[in-house]
């Protein structure tokens, strides 16, 4: 899995790029085919924002979480991560058992 993290109008500090790396590495329980993923990270006046995109065979996967503090939000968009991607994973098992029932 590739990943990049992108900090947007401020230089991102090396404990919460430490904190984002751990926290990344256990999407791989939820579904283990992932590509690519980019964490882009800003702030637009007083909220700070986390925007996930997770790039998986034929589909992009794109969350975004706003609340006060990085980490906070940072936390949200991973909850809900792992819940669209073990619903993914759930649907692309249903089609290739459809595909085997069907042959």
């Amino acid at each position: 899995m590739n990943f990049k993290i992108t900090a947007r109008h401020f230089k991102l500090p090396d404990d919460l790029r430490d904190y984002i790396e751990e926290k990344i590495t256990r999407l791989n329980r939820f579904y283990d085919g992932i590509i690519d993923l980019e964490v882009i990270l800003g702030w637009e006046k007083q909220t700070r924002y986390v925007e996930l995109k997770i790039h998986v065979y034929n589909k992009q996967l794109v969350l975004k979480e706003i609340s006060e503090d990085l980490r906070k939000s940072f936390d949200l968009v991973l909850d809900k991560a792992e819940r669209q991607l073990k619903r993914y994973k759930e649907k692309v098992r249903t089609k290739e058992k459809d595909v085997i029932n069907s042959a």
